[in-house]
């Protein structure tokens, strides 16, 4: 079995972590502090990767490293600390055996900057206009030159526990754009930790895989229709219909089809579905 290194061992990467080691890995995670709480079987490493002095004690002999990174703060200077700066610390660590190292890389669909509903894939243009979008994208670049067996995974937005942002939103009277539609692309956070545990292992068993995946559930939503919908699931106040300019932003919607063949199946395959569970709604 596989030795992985696992930066950023948070929301994702510790459940991550745990699933990989129940198949007999050895998992190392990386954080700027331990978890306080309960014990784990995850060897811990308290380590800030924008410290070039912080590697000094960080072994090389993984077989697979699985990159999960969070800005500080959500600013262009968070986002270029830890992408471009922490992430290049990181590869230049490894750069010995870059070539033959297995690497999966966590980016978001912010790299695209469509918004006129249009649908998105791997092969969309990606021009983003935004900071996040930019410092990702770059940090997608770094990841595919650094090794052969580069892996990178655009998730959606992503919702679940403690990812409850949405729910919080209809605690009050909030506007939202109803016409013309503009839509919201999501995926559970579960979702999200079995889609790196299953292309972690393809990828250590040698799978052909392409580069790039999009992960997004089966329902790109009209935003409004998703509101009202959790409003009266949760018994929270409805959203007030807002009718916008013809030519007003409206996202994209981002399609999954890559990754539905590559043989993932979704535990939620819509919002219906995850945010029922999260409720427990029967």
């Amino acid at each position: 079995m596989a030795r992985i290194l696992i930066i950023g061992c948070g929301r994702l990467g510790r459940p991550l972590g745990n699933l990989l080691i129940n198949q007999g890995h050895e998992v190392v995670g990386i954080r700027r502090s331990a978890p306080p709480d309960s014990p784990s079987r995850i060897n811990w490493l308290s380590m800030d990767i924008t410290k070039t002095e912080a590697f000094r004690l960080l072994p090389t002999d993984f077989q697979q490293i699985i990159i999960i990174l969070t800005p500080a703060s959500r600013s262009p200077q968070g986002y270029s600390e830890i992408y471009q700066k922490g992430l290049k610390n990181l590869l230049g660590h490894f750069h010995q055996n870059q070539h033959n190292l297995a690497c999966i890389f966590v980016s978001a669909t912010s790299v695209y900057a469509q918004q006129e509903g249009q649908w998105v894939n791997e092969n969309s243009e990606t021009q983003p206009h935004s900071y996040n979008g930019k410092s990702l994208l770059d940090a997608e670049n770094q990841v595919m030159k650094f090794s052969q067996r580069a892996l990178v995974i655009r998730f959606s937005g992503i919702y679940g526990a403690e990812r409850t942002r949405l729910i919080q939103k209809l605690e009050k009277p909030v506007e939202i754009q109803q016409k013309p539609s503009v839509y919201t692309n999501r995926i559970h956070q579960d979702d999200c930790v079995r889609v790196l545990q299953h292309f972690a292992v393809k990828q250590l068993a040698g799978e052909k895989l392409y580069p790039l995946y999009l992960a997004t559930d089966y329902d790109p939503a009209a935003k409004f229709e998703m509101m009202n919908w959790l409003a009266a699931e949760a018994g929270l106040i409805a959203p007030i219909p807002l009718v916008a300019a013809d030519d007003a932003p409206r996202n994209k919607r981002c399609c999954n089809k890559r990754l539905v063949e590559s043989g993932y199946r979704f535990k939620y395959r819509s919002y219906k579905d995850g945010y029922r569970a999260m409720l427990d709604i029967k």
